[in-house]
């Protein structure tokens, strides 16, 4: 009986180990197990990265006697309506406020993606990023093979956040490669041919490895992080700082971070101890970085972590809205008061250096704020950060230059954030490389009057299935994946309530040929790399995903 049993069992393992290569070869057919996809290598235009060495190499133009300095204020996650220059009265942002009445505020703004690292490439190059294939967020890792993502998928609990359906698995050099690609020339790199000296502080987000880091890239000073974000202080429970932690899977996975990997603070590329409140160190390099360079044409990118999470306040700020009742919100609006007077501090020395009358300031948000944390509702604008509805990609905006730019001006127009460069780099005197189109303007004809058309005829935003245009008053966004479509008029309804598709169906058709035909003229064939989730959102009882 024994001797039965051994054959029986002999057989099958016989018969497994004959059929096992063959099923494996078949799934790895669908899903590669234990190799990267050779779909997703990033292959970089050779022509354009050509146009680039020639255009940094080549002799430098004759330079203005002196050409103003540059700096761009730049806050993470923060909502037009969290603003008070915008007519809100839960919150107070007057040293915010001040700049742009010192200048001029912009009405309708938008950035070029409602997500952080896609939306700081179209402000930092003047073109929409997916022009080079900057199309969704920088992944800091993907499932390698198909049990890690099946692991992911099935035994992880990612709450709203939603695996993609077909799993993608880009090598990890691969990985590394994702940023700002070297063909593309940044503001930084474009303003040194000026013999500008460039300085960041805060947050870069645009890429780690050695052809993407701040210092290979046009800046000659850095201080803060690489990644997506960071904890504001050096240990995850200070006595003096109020945190608020969220559940999520994502808000976890910040907390958990810390001041790790990306999110270790650098500077000069070196990993230091920060013991002070990220947003007053942000402030305090700032403020060095201007008294170390105010006897010559300087640019400052200072992009500061705040609203962002994970929330963590100053008590005292903290103490100053003892009227909020939700813990939430209280912290939120205690980060943006912090983050408000920190700008007002850069603002000031600005003044005091006697600089302020030939330095161009801009001031903006990266995206809308993140409904999802519940702080925020983007209120009177649908949706929030992550998705193309008005909440996501319409942002507080504003410009101050006295030398050129009188004191209260409100600009009722669409701009672009792809803006910035453009006005940046002309008004120092450069001129713009003729191999590459440019999505931005020079905003100083427009809001001078001097310029009476629109600035932009057309806005497109695409992430994958997401396509969203603007043509005039009429924005249509759609999702060629899910099959929704909604189509409004935001001159009467900018909380995009009213969808008029069935209404104007010739509108809809031309929009959406006009969208697929930006994307045959100016877009490569597909990204350069994948997203791995859409993130669900419930607007208005309607259930939506968008690419995370």
């Amino acid at each position: 009986m024994e001797a039965k049993v051994k054959r029986k069992l002999s057989r099958i393992l016989r018969g497994t180990l004959i059929f096992l290569p063959v099923f494996v070869f078949l799934l790895n057919s669908c899903y590669p197990l234990t190799v990267t996809s050779r779909k997703w290598r990033i292959r970089w235009d050779k022509d354009m990265k050509k146009g680039k060495v020639s255009f940094v190499e080549s002799s430098k133009p004759e330079v203005m006697d002196r050409p103003p300095n540059i700096i761009i204020l730049l806050a993470d996650d923060l909502g037009k309506y969290e603003v008070s220059a915008y007519g809100v009265d839960h919150i107070s942002t007057p040293n915010i406020d001040q700049i742009g009445l010192e200048g001029v505020i912009f009405d309708d703004a938008y950035v070029t993606a409602p997500t952080c690292a896609p939306s700081r490439a179209g402000i930092m190059t003047g073109r929409v990023q997916n022009r080079y294939g900057f199309e969704t967020q920088i992944m800091e890792f993907y499932p390698t093979n198909m049990v890690e993502y099946l692991s992911g998928k099935y035994f992880v609990h990612t709450g709203s956040f939603v695996l993609e359906a077909k799993p993608h698995f880009p090598s990890e050099s691969q990985v590394q490669k994702q940023g700002i690609p070297p063909t593309e020339i940044n503001l930084a790199e474009a303003l040194k041919t000026l013999n500008y000296t460039n300085g960041l502080v805060g947050k870069w987000h645009l890429g780690i490895s050695k052809k993407h880091v701040p210092l290979n890239r046009g800046f000659d000073y850095q201080y803060g992080f690489y990644g997506a974000s960071s904890l504001y202080t050096a240990e995850r429970n200070w006595s003096h700082i109020i945190n608020h932690e969220h559940q999520s899977f994502s808000g976890q996975h910040q907390w958990n971070t810390g001041r790790y990997g990306e999110a270790a603070i650098l500077e000069m590329g070196e990993e230091i101890r920060e013991e002070e409140y990220l947003t007053y160190a942000f402030r305090d390099k700032a403020i060095t970085f201007l008294e170390n360079n105010k006897d010559h044409p300087f640019f400052l990118y200072c992009t500061f972590s705040a609203p962002h999470v994970p929330f963590q306040a100053p008590v005292d700020y903290y103490c100053m809205y003892k009227h909020v009742e939700d813990e939430n919100k209280r912290v939120y609006y205690a980060m943006i008061s912090a983050l408000d007077d920190a700008i007002g501090a850069i603002h000031q020395k600005v003044k005091d250096l006697g600089i302020e009358d030939n330095t161009i300031i801009y001031l903006l948000s990266d995206n809308g704020g993140a409904s999802y944390t519940k702080a925020t509702d983007n209120g009177p604008l649908k949706g929030g950060k992550l998705n193309q509805f008005e909440g996501g990609i319409q942002v507080p905006f504003m410009m101050k230059w006295p030398a050129r730019i009188p004191a209260g001006i409100r600009y009722e127009y669409p701009v672009s954030s792809a803006d910035i460069f453009v006005t940046s780099f002309i008004n120092a005197g450069g001129t713009l490389p003729q191999d590459r189109e440019y999505d931005g303007v020079n905003l100083i004809p427009f809001v001078l009057g001097e310029n009476k058309a629109l600035p932009h005829e057309h806005l497109f935003w695409r992430a994958d299935h997401i396509w969203a245009v603007r043509d005039g008053d009429y924005k249509l966004i759609l999702s060629t994946r899910d099959g929704w479509a909604e189509l409004y008029d935001l001159s009467t309804d900018k909380s995009e309530s009213y969808n008029l598709k069935e209404q104007m169906p010739d509108l809809y058709e031309k929009l959406y040929l006009l969208h697929q035909q930006w994307q045959e003229d100016n877009l490569p064939e597909k990204p350069m790399w994948p997203r791995i989730m859409d993130k669900m959102f419930i607007i208005d009882g309607e259930e939506y995903l968008f690419p995370a």
